[in-house]
């Protein structure tokens, strides 16, 4: 693994340690580049991801992510993993087993990820049972 791919790599665990604090999930956001694109949940801009993750985090306020396996390729990295957390609104526990998601890199921002449509459908079915 080359210096930038290793490094995108350790941005994106530094960032997910940032998602699973709830105090400090703004800086989770930090990581993404102001014009980033998610494919897979129709997400254009940092605006609008913030957007996304206020919806999430209200409705699964305790969140966690685990990163089982990442994977880096030049500017890419590949992850795989689990979602945990307890639906507000009903209090049932929820886990997403082998989420699937690919980001792109440039200048050490995440400026494109697509999200494995088998886990797009798995997270809208848990935020809106």
């Amino acid at each position: 693994m080359s210096k930038s791919e290793s490094e995108n790599v350790d941005i994106l665990r530094e960032s997910i340690a940032y998602h699973n604090d709830p105090e400090s999930r703004d800086r989770y956001l930090e990581c993404y580049d102001e014009t980033v694109r998610i494919h897979g949940a129709d997400v254009d801009g940092l605006e609008e991801l913030r957007e996304f993750y206020r919806f999430v985090w209200d409705t699964i306020p305790d969140l966690t992510v685990t990163i089982e396996h990442a994977i880096a390729d030049d500017d890419e990295v590949a992850v795989r993993y689990t979602w945990r957390g307890t639906h507000a609104e009903t209090g049932d526990p929820v886990e997403l087993d082998s989420g699937l998601t690919w980001y792109r890199f440039e200048d050490g921002k995440i400026v494109e990820r697509w999200i494995a449509r088998g886990t797009a459908t798995a997270i809208a079915d848990i935020v809106d049972p």
